[in-house]
């Protein structure tokens, strides 16, 4: 049996065309990919069944086929301003519905055309604001899971637009967290966990109407095993958006450095999800996490065992084992002019181990990726 990825009531609506072939628990096809819920009653009785999805049959997420490159990086730098923007006027109490949606448009299509660029973007170390970068960090993740999950792609956009919107409500609190290295106090606590019912009345009082996207905001601090945060929500009762941004929050926060602790490894982050074994989040979107971003995820250095390093650029097309990378470093620790190819499919060179680098010379990512 292909992969499927469990539904409950709130994924479906009456009068929605399903873009997915939906099973029960024994496999049983109850509704074709393409027909319409025609009712409620239908719906009803749908929903008397355990119920799941199948998954796209493809080794990667399917992505639509762009004219020409988009520089991810550039992009990156442009979506900073634009989310800056828009939290400046959420501020001020401008209504800035048009340029959110927008940026969700925006964001769904650099991750349709640049899905490796996109990996290494969350990846690779940066100098943009936690506050700023961390938002689009989840976008970009939430968008690359739920398209390998099947989500359509006005579902996509309503995860991109909550995902830049999701911390609005704590921004100055998080803007004082930033340089405090002691735990956080009685009234820090609060903000934090009143923060998604705070940003969706920020929404709402600046004319903000798109439901969808406030539910997954509202919801995204839940938990399946009904821990989390505002109203102890559990799995069956929380959008499978919320489910998908609460893993993209996740482990952008934990490979982040912050001031009180180190950032995780990538393999230290991926096992994270593994071991929770569904307890906090939804197992079977933190197993997508994990093929979505493979064992060498792009933006990740590794050792080769000819003594070079090497980024990644993009994932194995054969095997997740194998993917495509440039080396910087020689084995005697010169740095290469122009980074060097290095095919692992071609099997002429080996990855050795996942590895740190520091360079004092800033890293040309457009050039090394090809934009330029």
């Amino acid at each position: 049996m292909s992969e499927r990825v469990r539904l409950i009531r709130k994924d479906l609506s009456v009068g929605m065309t399903v873009p997915w072939n939906i099973y029960d628990l024994e496999g049983r096809k109850l509704l074709g990919k393409g027909q319409e819920l025609r009712s409620e009653k239908m719906l009803d009785e749908l929903c008397q069944y355990i119920l799941f999805h199948d998954l796209p049959d493809v080794q990667h997420a399917v992505y639509k086929d762009g004219h020409g490159k988009l520089n991810a990086f550039e992009k990156t730098s442009d979506n900073i301003a634009r989310i800056e923007r828009i939290f400046d006027e959420l501020k001020g109490q401008s209504d800035c519905t048009d340029k959110i949606n927008s940026l969700a448009k925006d964001i769904l299509s650099l991750c349709e055309r640049e899905p490796d660029a996109v990996l290494a973007v969350i990846h690779i170390e940066h100098e943009y604001p936690y506050v700023l970068f961390h938002p689009l960090q989840c976008a970009y993740l939430a968008v690359l899971i739920a398209r390998r999950a099947g989500f359509t792609d006005d579902e996509c956009s309503c995860l991109a637009a909550a995902s830049v919107l999701s911390n609005v409500g704590m921004r100055d609190t998080q803007d004082r967290l930033i340089g405090q290295k002691e735990a956080l106090n009685l009234e820090q606590t609060n903000v934090i966990r009143q923060h998604p019912e705070t940003t969706v009345e920020m929404l709402r009082a600046i004319g903000y109407k798109n439901e969808n996207v406030l539910t997954i905001i509202l919801e995204h601090h839940e938990r399946c095993d009904g821990s989390g945060y505002p109203h102890a929500l559990k799995r069956d009762d929380i959008c499978r958006g919320a489910l998908v941004l609460a893993i993209a929050d996740r482990y952008g926060s934990i490979i982040s450095c912050r001031n009180y602790r180190r950032p995780l490894s990538i393999n230290e982050g991926l096992q994270h999800f593994f071991l929770d074994k569904g307890e906090h989040y939804e197992v079977q979107f933190s197993l997508l996490l994990i093929k979505e971003l493979t064992v060498y995820p792009p933006g990740s250095f590794v050792k080769l065992t000819n003594g070079e390093i090497a980024l990644v650029v993009s994932r194995g097309k054969m095997s997740p084992m194998e993917p495509l990378l440039k080396s910087l470093v020689g084995k005697n620790g010169e740095v290469y002019a122009n980074p060097l190819v290095r095919d692992l499919s071609m099997h002429n060179f080996e990855i050795k181990s996942i590895c740190g680098y520091h360079s004092e010379k800033l890293l040309n990512f457009s050039k090394i990726w090809g934009y330029i």
